[in-house]
């Protein structure tokens, strides 16, 4: 890791209201580290990314930052305009070097920045924008790019604004919360792009595998101080349990030196002497220093599920499709008591589907679906839970009551909501003004409220922070319902579910009994067995004499011609898919051909499918013939 800082800063200062994000506090981010900034939702991690990037300034704080550095960044919410195409907004990332290209050509050849120019955009293969951005849409798997903003999912859309982040190069990219919304898939694609990244990164996220992958060192926000910890997620809990016990040690020996003090002046007349003004003065210092602050822990309260039968629900043959698309193809599953179920799967493949019609919401094409009539689902859509800005946090839970019934129990509705971290001061807050964790946990306070024995979380970790994932994880851990859950947090599948249902692609559905890692296992074997099969049946299909009975005794004149051309076109095909592909393996290729490899892969895509398919017209012509020289 270079030694070169590329971001600095000293004594930052900052205030929302009553809370204290930065307390005088100090970072860094030196050249070619990739720093996972963690901390408690709403303590300061998206301010400090605004800050760096420019886009809020602190209260106070010496920054420095290295001179002609890039900065990008790729925010938490991000509303391109509707109409822009994916691609105007992926386009964006390249402004740089076309505006530097057109700033070199301008110059004089014999100019120092003339120089520096030439270095800048040779350094970053930038000689051509165009090569760079067709590049990036294939590492990153983009596709559909002239579709407007407007028609994207936002795992879609997140995925374009990751492309105009990283497209720029710079020297510091800034991501909040990346993996957001994203399928098992794409994430393992951007790990795969960021571990190769050449800049520095300082990234935001939820996601420990993720974190564990791309980082180099955590950087902890904790009551408006930085604390930086080199390795693992595992490593920083370990540092944090040392640091917070090292701390609470030394709060005991002040604690206990300030009743020995209080003790002697209330004992001893000698106190009073001038010559222990000295002492009282020591006093008075130790007594001033504040006593290390510990952020609340959220206490999760899901409600006691009630009985449930030995029949559950029960979905039988079950079919779905919406606009001509197969979603769901002849799924059977039955859910029992006890069972924590993962579901996962590619944006857009009928996750979301298939819980509303286990609850009822659709019906089914095809199939049964049984629900026992002691289910008591509790299932609240996206769009359902949807919150109101203008309400308050009291509002939005209490909804006009005074307390809320948790299965037996019945609570105030303000107790309800310290037990989600919400102090009294928050509580009374509209919801507009909450950050994006404190809104995952009063939607998560919203949802569990209503009890029930099934209940189902859709996407329930996005926006969450680590010590609220872990303390979630914890309470699913002990529901004694049945549980169905969304999510593509690999880490978070593995602590909590013990059975796998996977979309994979044209409705087929498969259920795997096992964490996210068997799963995965399962996955891999189910492919490497579907090629074997694949390329026995290939085999076996080449090698099998043709079937004689339908075959005419003689091929026409006109069926010789045509074979005779087939076998001439069929090597012109192969001949240019070769050179093709010869084109695109070299190492220089969007140099010498990148504005017309678009071009390129739309011919070699439609001389296959003419290869396809003039080969399954020689070999039926070829069988023909066989047939009739056997018979000869």
């Amino acid at each position: 890791m270079a030694d070169r800082v590329l971001w600095n800063v000293e004594n930052l200062c900052m205030e929302i209201g009553r809370q204290v994000l930065f307390d005088h506090a100090a970072m860094s981010v030196h050249d070619r580290e990739r720093v996972a900034l963690v901390g408690r939702n709403g303590c300061g991690k998206s301010t400090l990314l605004k800050i760096i990037a420019g886009q809020e300034q602190p209260s106070a704080g010496e920054i420095s930052i290295a001179r002609n550095i890039c900065i990008s960044c790729m925010p938490q919410n991000f509303e391109p305009d509707p109409e822009l195409s994916a691609r105007e907004v992926v386009r964006e990332g390249i402004a740089r070097f076309e505006s530097l290209l057109q700033r070199y050509e301008t110059l004089p050849a014999d100019s120092p920045e003339h120089e520096k120019l030439e270095h800048f955009l040779t350094s970053h293969d930038a000689w051509h924008p165009q090569n760079k951005l067709e590049t990036a849409l294939h590492k990153l798997s983009l596709s559909g790019l002239d579709r407007k903003c407007r028609e994207l999912s936002g795992g879609e859309l997140r995925r374009v604004v990751l492309a105009r982040a990283i497209l720029a190069e710079p020297d510091l990219l800034l991501l909040d919360e990346p993996t957001n919304h994203l399928d098992v898939e794409t994430v393992a694609e951007i790990e795969e792009f960021l571990a190769g990244y050449r800049g520095a990164c300082l990234f935001v996220t939820h996601d420990r595998y993720f974190l564990d992958r791309i980082a180099t060192r955590i950087l902890e926000l904790d009551n408006g101080k930085f604390f930086s910890c080199e390795g693992a997620y595992a490593d920083f809990l370990i540092a944090k349990e040392e640091r917070e016990y090292a701390e609470d040690q030394a709060e005991n020996r002040r604690r206990s030196f300030l009743r020995r003090e209080i003790e002697w002046v209330r004992r001893s007349p000698k106190a009073r002497l001038r010559r222990n003004l000295g002492r009282l003065k020591r006093y008075d210092e130790i007594a001033s220093q504040s006593a290390p602050v510990r952020t609340g822990r959220m206490e999760l309260v899901i409600p006691r599920a009630s009985h449930l039968g030995n029949k559950v629900v029960d979905l039988k043959n079950v079919s779905f499709s919406r606009g001509g698309k197969m979603l769901i193809r002849e799924f059977s599953f039955e859910f029992a008591a006890g069972q924590k179920i993962g579901i996962v799967g590619v944006n857009g493949c009928g996750k979301t589907t298939l819980l509303k019609l286990m609850t009822g919401q659709l019906r089914p094409d095809a199939g049964e679906i049984f629900v026992a009539p002691t289910v008591e689902f509790n299932y609240v859509d996206q769009a359902r839970v949807a919150l109101n800005p203008e309400h308050t946090v009291w509002e939005e839970i209490g909804e006009g009551r005074e307390s809320v019934n948790l299965g037996e129990e019945r609570i105030s509705i303000r107790g309800y909501l310290k037990r989600f971290m919400f102090e009294d001061e928050r509580i009374n807050s509209q919801i507009q003004y909450l950050s994006g964790g404190e809104k995952a946990r009063l939607m998560l306070a919203k949802i569990l409220r209503g009890g029930g024995n099934f209940l189902i979380l859709d996407e329930p970790t996005n926006d969450l922070d680590l010590i609220s994932l872990r303390i979630l994880e914890e309470a699913l851990a002990d529901y004694g319902g049945c549980l169905v859950v969304v999510s593509h947090d690999r880490y978070f599948l593995n602590r909590v579910c013990n059975h796998i249902i996977s979309f994979e692609g044209e409705g087929r559905l498969f259920d795997t009994a096992g964490d996210f890692d068997y799963y995965q296992l399962k996955k891999k074997e189910r492919s490497e067995a579907a090629r074997e099969n694949s390329r026995k049946t290939e085999t076996k299909v080449s090698s099998s004499p043709p079937e004689k009975k339908n075959l005419p005794k003689k091929l026409s004149f006109k069926e010789e011609r045509e074979l005779e051309s087939l076998e001439k076109s069929i090597a012109e095909y192969e001949t240019r898919i070769a050179e093709i592909e010869q084109m695109f393996s070299d190492p220089e290729f969007f140099a010498k051909h990148g504005q017309d490899s678009a071009v390129l892969s739309r011919e070699r895509e439609e001389t296959a499918a003419l290869l396809e398919k003039a080969y399954s017209r020689w070999e039926e012509l070829e069988s023909k013939k066989e047939s009739f020289q056997e018979r000869g």
